[in-house]
């Protein structure tokens, strides 16, 4: 990983009493692996964990609060090798073919528009969204 990630956990039911249910505590996790988690509520602390295993496994509750992430910071790195796997096929000495390596569609082919387009991510791809209107 080369950036933090935030993150959130969210409680299901309240097995200790004492956090309640929903949002609990909004985390980082960081490029080494360490998490933080800052708890919300009337007597908000601060705890940092080695590994977010860890936070999960004393605060998870066997299912009952569970992470969630709150940024898309490896859907940037997913696009991108999505990208690079739909690249213009070309040969050792530079030639190409007009088509994509991968599904040998013309270039740039849909995947790779829909890669490379800056649009929500999650959403699924529709070919129409890249035809020109008519």
């Amino acid at each position: 990983m080369t950036q933090s990630r935030r993150f959130h956990l969210f409680r299901h039911a309240d097995v200790s009493g004492v956090s309640g249910t929903g949002i609990v505590a909004d985390g980082i996790l960081w490029p080494d692996g360490t998490a933080s988690l800052r708890w919300r509520g009337e007597r908000p602390s601060s705890v940092h964990w080695d590994r977010i295993a860890d936070a999960k496994a004393v605060h998870g509750h066997g299912g009952a609060t569970e992470i969630v992430w709150d940024d898309n910071g490896s859907d940037a790195e997913r696009l991108a090798r999505i990208a690079e796997a739909h690249a213009k096929d070309e040969t050792a000495h530079g030639m190409t073919s007009g088509y994509c390596n991968d599904c040998e569609q013309r270039w740039p082919c849909p995947t790779y528009v829909w890669a490379t387009t800056d649009r929500n991510t999650l959403a699924a791809w529709d070919p129409a969204d890249d035809e020109a209107d008519e």
